[in-house]
């Protein structure tokens, strides 16, 4: 069961793609009133706090010991902190961007 979800993890953050949509950065400018800015705000932050959720998780999964050759859990474990970098980066994007409503 670990390795399917670790394979459907892994298929999941191989398609997606490591920035902020167009339609996110849309949404921002666009925004005029209090109740849109609000609106947008919470959903940029709701996905920041999402992605830092998978990160976190990503790294325990990195350091879970599935047996095999010490090479293979070397590079697994490689893999799935890069990936945790990359959404870690991915979620201060988000934040950075929320905060242009609030300016």
């Amino acid at each position: 069961m670990k390795k399917f979800s670790i394979l459907i993890l892994l298929i999941f953050f191989s398609v997606s793609i490591y920035s902020v949509e167009e339609i996110e950065k849309l949404m921002v400018e666009k925004a005029e009133s209090q109740q849109e800015k609000k609106a947008v705000h919470e959903y940029l932050m709701g996905e920041s706090a999402q992605k830092k959720k998978m990160a976190e998780r990503l790294r325990k999964i990195a350091n879970t010991k599935k047996g095999g050759k010490a090479n293979t859990q070397i590079n697994h474990k490689k893999e799935m902190l890069e990936e945790a970098d990359a959404l870690d980066a991915l979620a201060d994007d988000y934040k950075e961007l929320a905060k242009k409503l609030k300016q």
